[in-house]
C-alpha cells in the first residue's frame, strides 16, 4: 500500500488516542514503524542552547496543512528578532552561527509564553529537516529548539 507522508502523519496523530488503549507491545511496534515511515517525530520537548527555552511542541496535520504547535507549557526568554526556523541540522549540531544555514523561516515568535502555532509551507517536507529552532536572527543567538 502506498501512503503519502502527509497521510501517514494524519494516521500518527489519529492513532495517538488508540495507542493509549492498546497493549504495551502493540504501542511500541505501531509508534516505531509509523515514525520511521514519516521520517520525523510528531512531538518532543525543547532543548535550551543559550537562552531560557522550555516546554513541548507537536506536529499536527489539519486537512492539507501541517502545523507546528508549541504547547501551553512553552516558555522562552524575551529577546529581539526571535524567529522560528526549520533547520536541516539536529539541535545538537545547531549553533547561533549556523542556525540559518539551509534553514527556512516559518515565522516570528508570536509570544514568549503559551500555546502558539506555525504553519509549515505546503511545499516543505518535514522529513527533510532535522529540527525546529527558536533563533535571534539579528544577533545570531540560538535560544534552542527540538529535533523533528
Amino acid at each position: 500500500m502506498n501512503i503519502t507522508k502527509t497521510a501517514l502523519a494524519a494516521v500518527v496523530i489519529g492513532l495517538s488516542g488508540f495507542a493509549a488503549c492498546a497493549p504495551a507491545s502493540a504501542q511500541a511496534d505501531t509508534t516505531v514503524s509509523i515514525t520511521q515511515e514519516v521520517g520525523y517525530e510528531t512531538s518532543g520537548d525543547f532543548v535550551r542552547k543559550s537562552k531560557r527555552l522550555k516546554g513541548s511542541w507537536s506536529v499536527e496535520q489539519r486537512g492539507d496543512k501541517t502545523v507546528i504547535v508549541f504547547a501551553d507549557d512553552f516558555r522562552a526568554a524575551n529577546g529581539p528578532d526571535l524567529k522560528i526556523f526549520l533547520s536541516p541540522k539536529s539541535i545538537a549540531d545547531a549553533t547561533g552561527k549556523n542556525a540559518v544555514d539551509g534553514s527556512i523561516n516559518i515565522g516570528e515568535l508570536k509570544k514568549t509564553k503559551g500555546t502558539q502555532e506555525y504553519e509549515v509551507p505546503a511545499n516543505i517536507d518535514l522529513a527533510d529537516y532535522g529540527s525546529v529552532l527558536v533563533h535571534c536572527e539579528a544577533y545570531s543567538v540560538l535560544w534552542g529548539g527540538g529535533d523533528l
